[in-house]
């Protein structure tokens, strides 16, 4: 029996590095390992705000099928949470509980496209989308993002991609890969593009609250677009620092109705997997109502000190441009490949593991626009991000053109 096509066809590069680095492993080399967004595995606390209220599945017996759509009162706290943070103007009603955003990206494939649809996509981009727009036979169409512009999407380029088939534009700020914070004015330009066509704006908002720098502004799509339908996606995996939760939500804002039959669709794929987990959706309510300053801004302190020693030797590196990343816990910096001896990040990636064991990922694992960049994770401590950086400098000097 063969492989599915749909599975056949697609990669998924922040995992696929794995296999050469367990032969790494094998070896007996100790990995520096900068490849995943996992703060867990660098030894952050998921904070007790979240955690404690772990009790309830013992003390109020919270272990039921919840109602696929999400617990009422986690939905009231999404909602207020939301509102809060962003005055998006969200209702219970309007949210929808997922097994982590991943599965919210998921369920939308397949409830608002057909095969041959288009989707825009960020030309560099958390590999979810594209692998998910591969699997559903679904078009997808890259606007350019690039090092040079603060990797802020092109919404000319975006303008020009658009036509009839058109059924998504997905945006995600603050960005994985890249850090980059979409500024208002950005945004704003791709709403009224999307306004033009039948179409929808899918906005991933992962990690609005880990903003690095004073004064900096995440803004909610949701609230400048108007009658543009937005679909929402956050979750508890990276704010919360709690990935291996897998707890998510999204929340639709569609005064005009313009997009119910497929969100209808999306609840109606909620039902098939029941439901997510009933204890974790009662803990997620209560960490909700909790006051983050408790943990968060100690958290932002420490990702910012190791953001700024990373950027800062990245940034006095020949051959290497590379942007200071506002958000999040990712920086991609980009190669000049005509100072080296590699002909490509991929190359460079897998040879950086092999003779200095430092594990990244390769930019063209995020998209076209990705090419001869590389993913890193600032999420290790100050002497490991120092020890890396060293090895990269002294891989650099070693594999310059004569």
């Amino acid at each position: 029996m063969k492989i599915s096509n749909r599975t056949a066809n697609f990669q998924y590069a922040i995992r696929d590095v794995l296999t050469v680095a367990a032969e790494v492993e094998a070896q007996g080399h100790k990995l520096i390992k900068l490849n995943i967004g996992d703060p867990i595995k660098y030894h952050f606390k998921t904070p007790k705000l979240l955690t404690e209220p772990l009790k309830y599945a013992e003390d109020e017996n919270y272990n039921f099928y919840a109602d696929s759509q999400g617990i009422l009162e986690f939905r009231e706290a999404i909602a207020s949470y939301e509102n809060r943070k962003h005055k998006v103007g969200v209702t219970a009603d309007k949210v929808v509980v997922t097994a982590g955003v991943s599965e919210g990206i998921q369920m939308t494939f397949m409830s608002f496209t057909n095969p041959g649809d288009q989707v825009l996509i960020p030309g560099i981009h958390y590999p979810s989308y594209s692998g998910n727009a591969t699997i559903f036979d679904v078009d997808p169409q890259y606007y350019k993002t690039v090092v040079s512009d603060c990797f802020y999407p092109d919404s000319d380029h975006i303008r020009s991609l658009m036509n009839e088939k058109t059924k998504m534009v997905i945006l995600n700020t603050p960005n994985n890969p890249t850090g980059s914070v979409y500024p208002e004015k950005v945004i704003k330009e791709i709403v009224d593009i999307v306004g033009e066509y039948d179409a929808c704006i899918i906005s991933d908002e992962t990690y609005d609250e880990l903003l690095l720098d004073e004064g900096l502004k995440h803004t909610a799509t949701a609230t400048i677009a108007k009658d543009v339908p937005v679909i929402t996606y956050n979750g508890f995996s990276k704010v919360f620092l709690a990935p291996g939760w897998r707890l998510g939500y999204a929340y639709l804002q569609d005064p005009d109705n313009k997009i119910s039959d497929p969100w209808d669709g999306l609840n109606k794929l909620t039902r098939l997997r029941l439901c997510a987990s009933t204890p974790l959706q009662k803990a997620g309510t209560e960490a909700l109502k909790a006051d983050q300053s408790t943990y968060l801004p100690e958290t932002i302190k420490t990702l910012k000190e190791r953001r700024d020693l990373m950027y800062n030797r990245l940034e006095n590196m020949e051959g290497i441009s590379v942007y200071k990343p506002e958000a999040a816990f990712y920086i991609f910096p980009v190669l000049d490949l005509e100072q080296f001896t590699w002909k490509s990040d991929k190359e460079f990636v897998f040879d950086f593991l092999r003779k200095k064991h430092v594990l990244t990922v390769f930019g063209s694992g995020f998209g076209p626009f990705g090419e001869n960049g590389f993913r890193m994770v600032y999420l290790p401590t100050l002497e490991k991000i120092e020890e890396a950086m060293n090895k990269l400098e002294d891989l650099l000097n070693e594999n310059r053109m004569k």
